[in-house]
């Protein structure tokens, strides 16, 4: 087992949380030059502040298993506690411990994958029984953000698994309405590294649009009023075009197939000279 800690850091938020993880000293992976046929990482994030994944595990050659702890108080941003991650030849597993995404808690969030097979689990904190999201089961919190449990996605005869994926500003919400509190739960969560709008200036990008007078400011303007304030801010290239991408507990494996013979190039063809009778 091995174990990496990183004393008084606090996920207070998205921005936190990216940050915290950003300092996490090192991963574990398997053996370089064979191909995993099992991995499993704890956190990791795609777009503004990527993060690679983290702690990560890959098998073979032999079990591999790694523990993060993340101390510091809970919040109403997004924590987690522990995460634990493990792979084993065909089987994979990552576990995250006390999460807390904008005031949803949960106990324990796990993904598990088998053998081409996989699930992720909930239990809940309040009366600690364990249930199975449905495969893409989504949470609308707000237009600005978008949570996705037991995201599946087969690559052959590789499954993963991501146990929470956490969308800010999703691609698909961009055309609706924003309102106050969805500017203030924006602000809570983005990285104190940009520049937020405020209504006035969503509204005045509203306005340079073109669009109707009188209608309401989008999802849209939003991010071209937050293009302005930040000039080095490039467009959403995360996951299905979002600004930023979260994964919490994600598991990948591949079907074993025993009786698969070991793959072979054909051998190249080989010229043979021949006297072959001519006829008329």
């Amino acid at each position: 087992m091995n174990s990496r800690k990183l004393a008084g850091a606090s996920a207070a938020s998205v921005g936190a949380a990216t940050a915290v993880a950003a300092l996490l000293l090192g991963t574990l992976s398997g053996s370089a030059g064979e191909e995993p046929t099992a991995s499993a990482f704890g956190l990791a994030a795609e777009g503004l502040l990527p993060i690679a994944p983290t702690p990560k595990v890959e098998a073979p050659p032999d079990e591999r298993k790694a523990l993060l702890e993340v101390p510091g108080p809970d919040s109403h941003g997004i924590y987690v506690g522990v995460l634990k991650v493990e792979a084993e030849k065909f089987r994979s597993k990552a576990t995250a411990v006390k999460v807390d995404i904008l005031g949803i808690k949960l106990k324990v969030l796990e993904a598990t994958c088998e053998d081409g097979h996989g699930d992720s689990s909930i239990i809940k904190t309040d009366d600690g029984g364990k249930s199975s999201s449905p495969v893409g089961q989504e949470l609308n919190l707000s237009p600005i953000l978008k949570v996705e449990f037991n995201r599946q996605h087969h690559d052959h005869d590789k499954l993963t698994v991501d146990a929470a994926v956490i969308s800010l500003l999703p691609a698909d919400k961009r055309n609706a309405v924003l309102s106050a509190k969805d500017l203030n739960l924006f602000q809570s969560v983005a990285s104190n590294k940009y520049k937020v709008p405020t209504m006035a200036q969503v509204q005045d990008a509203h306005t340079k649009s073109g669009a109707p007078a009188g209608t309401p400011a989008t999802v849209t303007d939003l991010l071209s009023s937050l293009k302005v304030l930040n000039p080095s801010l490039v467009s959403p290239t995360a996951g299905h075009g979002a600004l930023e991408e979260i994964v919490i507990s994600s598991a990948s494996c591949r079907e074993h197939h025993e009786n698969r013979p070991p793959h072979q190039e054909a051998p190249p063809p080989k010229p043979v000279e021949a006297h072959l009778p001519v006829t008329h």
